[in-house]
């Protein structure tokens, strides 16, 4: 299956069901807010990342397929106050 691409500036749920994500750009327009991805359908339980994204520098990572966050209920995005963020995942 492809990758799919969203943006999202508020907290969300990217999918339900299994499958895990092969990157993520975040920028912050404030601060440092807390940036959180969740194996659930809602903004808690298993932590699968978790990074504070600083206002001065943009977050870039694309994961090897080896080391890629995975997740088996669904993949939530919570996103701190002033957040964007592009993420790839993969559904399984």
């Amino acid at each position: 299956m492809a990758d799919n691409v969203s943006v999202y500036s508020a907290s969300s749920l990217v999918y339900t069901g299994r499958g895990f994500v092969t990157g993520l750009v975040a920028s912050s327009s404030v601060g440092s807010p807390l940036l959180t991805l969740y194996d659930n359908t809602a903004g808690s339980g298993t932590k699968i990342f978790e990074a504070y994204v600083d206002q001065d520098n943009i977050l870039v990572i694309f994961f090897p397929e080896a080391f890629a966050p995975r997740f088996t209920t669904g993949l939530y995005a919570n996103l701190g106050a002033g957040l964007t963020l592009t993420i790839w995942s993969r559904q399984l």
